[in-house]
């Protein structure tokens, strides 16, 4: 397995792990959320797997906001 591959296989995990946990937010949203916490990082020329905590917190962050705001909106 390359580098690269590595790198998927550890953000497809976290993914699933994520939409686990967060199984009221869409799956859609948490793709999502979770590509864009992954492309942030590489922006600074960071290595994925390096930075699969940052990519992790990240997308929590994310994924809580998503979260509570989809609590809000739905009638009590």
């Amino acid at each position: 397995m390359t580098s690269g591959e590595t790198s998927v296989a550890l953000v497809l995990d976290l993914a699933r792990r994520l939409a686990e946990e967060y199984d009221a937010v869409p799956l859609p949203m948490v793709s999502r959320s979770v590509k864009a916490a992954t492309e942030a990082t590489t922006l600074f020329g960071e290595d994925v797997s390096a930075s699969l905590e940052t990519i992790e917190r990240i997308a929590r962050e994310d994924l809580a906001a998503i979260q509570d705001a989809a609590k809000e909106s739905s009638p009590v």
